[in-house]
C-alpha cells in the first residue's frame, strides 16, 4: 500500500511525502509500510505517548487509524515529547547557573568608634535638656515636646535678635558708619607716615611706602592726596615740610602729570568743604574772617607747591587749574603768592594777623571721603 493520510474518515494516497506533511500541517515526514505485527497499530491498543505527541501536534489521532492504513513515523526531526523537553529545559538553566559567577558574601563587621570627650559631653547636654523640656508641665505646641512655658519666651528672643542683628547691619552699612570707618583709615595713615616724616625720611623706602599702602588699601596717588591735605592743616609750612612732600613723591613713584591731578583734587575738595578764595573781607564776621583768611592760606601753600620745579616740572603745570578752581585772578593770586620759605613769610604773618591758630584749622578741617 502506498503513502497515504486519514482524513475525513478516509484513507486517501499521497504522491509524496511533501504532500503528506503538508496535510498534517507539521514539518515532520510519515512513511507508510504494509501491515505487519512488528509495526502495526491497532484500534483496540492504548495509544502510546508518541501517538499523543503526534495528536498534539497535529491534531490527528493514529489511535483512530484503521487496519489498512498502517503508519509508522520514520522521520520526525522537530519532533520531542513533552517530557523530553521539560527534562532539557532543567539541564539548560542548571548549566547557565553553574557558568553565572559566584558572588561574595560580604559579612557585616561592627566597628567601635571612639568619640572624643567634648562630643560625649555635649550628647549627654543634649539629653539632659530634652529630659528637663519633657518635665516642664503645661500644654505642648502642635502635640510634640515643647511646652508652651518655654516656646513663648524662646520666640520673644529669637525675634529680639533677629530684630538686633538687622539693627547692626543697618547700622555698619549706614554712610554715617562708613565715613567714621573712612576717617579712621585716614587717620592710621597719616599717622604712620607721620613717624617717618620728618625724623626718619630715609627709613621710609618704596618697599616700606609699598607695605603701608597695602595695609590701607589706598593707591600711591590716594595716598599722596591725604597725606598733601593732611600737611597742610596740621604741619607748618616750611622748607622742612616740602622736602617731605619731595621725598613722599619719590617713593611713590608718581609722575609730574600725576602731581597736578593730585593737587587740582585737593583745591576742589577744599572749596567743596569751605567755598573759594574771596578777596574782599568787609562786612565779614570774625568767624567767617578767619575762614576765608584760612581759605587763602591753603591756595597760597597749593600754588606754591605747583610752582616748585622739584615738585611739579614746568612741562605739567599747563594742566593746573587751582586759581579756577578757587576762583583766584592772576593779580589777586600775586598778592597772596609765597615768595620764599626762609624766616617768617607772608603767609605766617597773614595768619597771625587774623589770629588763625593751627587748633582753629583743626576744627574746620574737612576729612577726606
Amino acid at each position: 500500500m502506498g503513502p497515504g493520510v486519514w482524513t475525513n474518515g478516509k484513507c486517501r494516497s499521497l504522491a509524496s511525502s511533501g504532500a503528506m506533511a503538508s496535510a498534517l500541517g507539521t514539518p515532520m515526514l510519515l512513511r507508510a509500510f504494509p501491515a505487519a505485527p512488528s509495526l502495526h497499530w491497532s484500534t483496540s491498543e492504548r495509544p502510546s505517548s508518541s501517538a499523543l505527541a503526534v495528536k498534539s501536534r497535529t491534531g490527528l489521532s493514529l489511535s483512530n487509524l484503521p487496519s489498512g492504513c498502517n503508519f509508522l513515523p520514520s522521520v520526525l526531526p522537530n519532533f520531542k515529547p513533552s517530557g523530553r523537553r521539560i527534562v532539557e529545559a532543567n539541564a539548560k538553566k542548571s548549566k547557565q547557573k553553574a557558568a553565572a559567577p559566584v558572588e561574595p558574601v560580604v559579612e557585616e563587621q561592627e566597628v567601635e568608634v571612639e568619640i572624643s570627650w567634648v562630643e560625649e559631653k555635649a550628647e549627654d547636654a543634649v539629653q539632659y535638656l530634652t529630659s528637663a523640656v519633657k518635665a516642664v508641665p503645661g500644654p505642648r505646641v502642635g502635640g510634640g515636646d515643647l511646652p508652651w512655658l518655654l516656646a513663648v519666651p524662646l520666640g520673644y528672643a529669637a525675634i529680639s535678635f533677629v530684630i538686633a542683628v538687622v539693627k547692626t547691619a543697618r547700622k555698619l552699612s549706614s554712610p554715617r558708619e562708613k565715613r567714621r570707618q573712612q576717617i579712621g583709615k585716614n587717620a592710621w595713615l597719616c599717622e604712620t607716615l607721620s613717624d617717618y616724616l620728618p625724623a626718619k625720611r630715609e627709613a621710609l623706602t618704596p618697599k616700606v611706602f609699598e607695605e603701608i599702602a597695602k595695609q590701607s588699601k589706598f593707591d600711591a596717588e590716594e595716598v599722596m592726596r591725604k597725606y598733601i591735605r593732611y600737611a597742610l592743616n596740621e604741619r607748618p609750612f616750611n622748607p622742612e615740610l616740602v622736602a617731605d612732600l619731595i621725598h613722599l613723591k619719590g617713593v611713590t613713584g608718581l609722575d609730574d602729570e600725576t602731581v597736578v591731578e593730585v593737587l587740582n583734587e585737593v583745591s576742589r575738595r577744599i572749596v567743596k568743604a569751605k567755598g573759594p578764595v574771596i578777596m574782599k573781607t568787609t562786612g565779614f564776621t570774625e568767624k567767617g574772617l578767619k575762614r576765608k583768611a584760612a581759605v587763602q592760606a591753603l591756595f597760597s601753600k597749593i600754588l606754591y607747591l605747583a610752582e616748585l620745579d622739584q615738585f611739579c616740572s614746568t612741562e605739567n603745570r599747563s594742566s593746573l587749574s587751582i586759581k579756577e578752581i578757587f576762583g583766584v585772578t592772576e593779580e589777586d593770586a600775586n598778592n597772596i603768592r609765597i615768595e620764599s620759605l626762609s624766616g617768617t613769610t607772608e603767609l605766617e604773618s597773614l595768619e597771625k594777623s587774623v589770629g588763625i591758630s593751627p587748633d582753629d584749622e583743626k576744627e574746620e578741617k574737612d576729612e577726606d571721603e
